[in-house]
């Protein structure tokens, strides 16, 4: 094999550090991107360190109502957000590790597959990929993230397997999926639908059909969904089973076939040429001809893995078509690998065509990350509704008006306001000698209150203010943060007395 120049490899390292680098620009100004998912984690997390509420349950799955992902996310940043007192720039730091150490495990995956040269051009496009990707960039980490990082050793591990059907790789494959089911279940399970078909008939015509027993390793990663329907009656089984035999949407073939193929080229590949414009459609068609020209060259190992590969990507897509709704961003997980694939297509193309693609992809991914940090504003309260800077300031400034203990309410046109609450608790923290009570009328009470979106007035919070929380009358103070309102109240004693709407959200029972 040749090898790239000394000074390539020199070049393509320096490249990486620089990416990895400007990923954590968020981070090196104190920052980190704050959104309900986000927010909902601390929480979550919090309760398990603070009141050892430990949970068996992760956060609540978008696509089947009564269904929930594994909580294993939770207890992965448990220990960090312990160590650190509930710090999110801490935690954050701890994701700037993982994804270091994520780039680390795609190298060795795609060297091991393929060759050195795979490996490094791999982790270049993944490390300028992930400056403003959400997926595995940090501005956003969440469970899915753990679907994300694992994916590439599942991959891995099943292709040992299906070379040498050594039992070993097969029970570890099996293992890694059920992690990956825990960290996002939409993805996960179509996964594991897929490999057991394609099992079913390979163990056959091998006569191997004993080595199904390996499916009993999944026991161990998904026990914590067994545990929960023994204690609960099998209410997400349930959930599952009613969702298929009663849920019946109005399926049009041809809109769902489009907004599937809509959701492949501008979604999926979006991710990997960002923009949604004309070097999308551009870069697909190269990965399609990439895909061609390589299979027809490789030899039988490396043909057997673009097999797999897209067995394991086309049968996600048809298995997919059986959930009528949109599918988000499910695919994450597929990123990475179509990222080692697309890398290996440089054994095997035109030199010249493949590394034109190559440099204008890195290009594109190198201009719109710069583009994402120019934007983010060194002003922190301009910052927008999804930086933890900016939600803390808010809290911080309520802590430093407050001059007795309080109560105060959340509001947020979702109903949720995780991330207004857990910027409270924390700041409760820097503010020792001030007690708050969330969701409490006391003699000092605050209304935190999230603006709608413009196109939605109708979801202020004067129906919340009076119908939930019982304060008919106007505050004794405001105070205006950008899209945030905190309404300020001295209640008397009937004020107080009046009770609050009991099902108002308060410790996070309907995640």
């Amino acid at each position: 094999m040749k090898k790239f120049p000394l000074n390539f490899t020199k070049l393509a390292f320096l490249l990486i550090a620089i990416n990895i680098l400007l990923s954590s620009y968020w981070l090196i100004n104190g920052d980190i991107h704050y959104d309900v998912d986000v927010s909902r984690d601390f929480l979550v997390i919090n309760d398990i360190v603070q009141n050892h509420h430990f949970t068996l349950l992760g956060p609540r799955s978008g696509a089947i109502q009564g269904v929930f992902h594994g909580p294993l996310w939770f207890y992965i940043n448990a220990p960090i957000f312990f160590i650190s007192n509930g710090n999110p720039v801490a935690v954050g730091w701890f994701w700037f590790l993982l994804s270091i150490i994520f780039t680390i495990l795609v190298f060795w995956v795609s060297k091991k597959i393929f060759n050195t040269k795979v490996a490094l051009l791999s982790i270049l496009l993944l490390s300028v990929n992930s400056i403003m990707n959400p997926t595995y960039g940090l501005k956003n980490f969440y469970n899915p993230y753990g679907a994300v990082f694992l994916t590439p050793l599942f991959f891995f591990w099943f292709i040992s397997y299906i070379r040498n059907l050594k039992i070993k790789y097969l029970l570890l494959s099996l293992f890694t999926l059920g992690l990956i089911i825990q960290f996002q279940m939409a993805f996960g399970i179509p996964i594991l639908l897929s490999t057991t078909f394609y099992l079913m008939y390979y163990l056959f015509i091998r006569k191997k059909i004993w080595h199904f027993v390996s499916y009993l390793i999944l026991i161990i990663p998904l026990s914590t969904f067994i545990l929960f329907d023994l204690k609960h009656n099998w209410l997400q089984l349930n959930a599952v089973i009613q969702y298929i035999t009663v849920h019946q949407d109005k399926l049009n073939i041809i809109d769902l076939l489009l907004s599937r193929l809509n959701a492949f080229v501008f979604n999926f590949f979006d991710m990997l040429s960002p923009g949604k414009n004309i070097f999308t459609g551009i870069f697909t068609i190269l990965f399609i001809v990439g895909s061609i020209i390589s299979f027809r060259k490789s030899q039988a190992f490396e043909r057997g893995v673009y097999q797999i590969f897209f067995y394991l990507l086309s049968s996600f897509w048809i298995i997919s078509l059986g959930y009528s709704g949109e599918i988000g961003n499910y695919f994450w997980p597929f990123i990475p690998l179509t990222i080692i694939i697309f890398c290996s297509f440089s054994k095997y193309m035109n030199k010249k065509i493949f590394f034109t693609g190559f440099l204008v992809l890195y290009i594109i991914n190198f201009y719109t990350g710069i583009a994402a940090i120019r934007s983010f504003d060194l002003n922190i309260n301009k910052r927008g509704p999804h930086s933890w800077a900016f939600n803390l300031e808010v809290a911080k400034n309520i802590y430093q008006d407050a001059s007795q203990d309080f109560g105060f309410y959340n509001y947020s046109p979702d109903r949720l306001g995780y991330q207004q609450r857990y910027a409270m608790i924390y700041a409760q923290k820097l503010y020792p000698q001030i007690h708050s009570f969330p969701s409490t009328k006391k003699s000092l009470t605050y209304l935190i209150e999230v603006a709608p979106a413009k196109d939605r007035p109708e979801l202020n919070s004067f129906a919340w203010r009076i119908s939930d929380i019982k304060i008919d009358r106007n505050p004794n103070q405001t105070f205006r943060w950008d899209f945030i309102q905190v309404e300020k109240y001295y209640l008397n004693t009937e004020e107080i007395k009046v009770p609050t709407n009991p099902d108002l959200l308060d410790p996070l029972t309907f995640r």
